[in-house]
């Protein structure tokens, strides 16, 4: 072999071996930023487990609470009108007058064809009532809405619009209250033979 060729011969070599070294140098730094990647995904899948497993206790006793407190009613008309009688009798003790009250039924969610979806069991079920009240102040509506909103009570503002009367600090107000319960079956009546 000359001279010239045994430079060529190692120019390539080395040129192989850099080409060769290079894309494998990369390769393996690209794995290792996507095994650290993966490990800080992992660490922090990890803590919110172990945060997770700390609050075990906290969730159990929220869990108690609801099972304690949460009201059971036979079906939706049960609940719409014990949740009537409640915003009715409050409103009475305030001071204020319910112009209008509504039963609502609760708005089907429409999928991508147009259809109603299928019913999704979720935690609680609900009824809705809007309540229409004209002409009262603003200090006593506000005070009567902050009552009817207690934890126990399950009983929540889904939707408030509240319009000025333009006289002594009276407003026209529109509330849909919801009402969240539990739905428990209605007793079996059965017949026994007793001689």
């Amino acid at each position: 072999m000359k001279k010239s060729e045994k430079v060529l011969l190692s120019v390539f070599a080395v040129m192989f071996l850099l080409i060769v070294g290079g894309g494998g140098l990369t390769f393996a730094f690209n794995n290792y930023m996507a095994i650290r990647a993966e490990n800080e995904v992992l660490r922090d899948r990890l803590a919110g487990m172990n945060l997770s497993v700390s609050q075990g206790a906290d969730w159990a006793d929220r869990h108690g609470w609801l099972e304690e407190h949460c009201p059971n009613f036979t079906s939706r008309q049960e609940a719409s009108a014990k949740m009537l009688e409640t915003i009715s009798s409050d409103a009475e003790k305030a001071g204020l007058t319910i112009g209008g009250k509504e039963f609502l039924e609760a708005a089907k969610a429409l999928g991508v064809d147009g259809l109603p979806l299928e019913e999704e069991l979720g935690y609680f079920d609900q009824a809705a009532v809007k309540i229409t009240l004209t002409g009262v102040p603003e200090q006593a509506l506000f005070a009567w809405l902050y009552a009817l909103q207690q934890p126990q009570s399950f009983l929540g503002i889904s939707r408030l619009q509240i319009n000025p009367s333009g006289t002594n600090k009276t407003v026209h107000a529109e509330v849909e209250f919801t009402q969240f319960y539990r739905e428990k079956s209605a007793p079996k009546v059965t017949k026994t033979n007793t001689p």
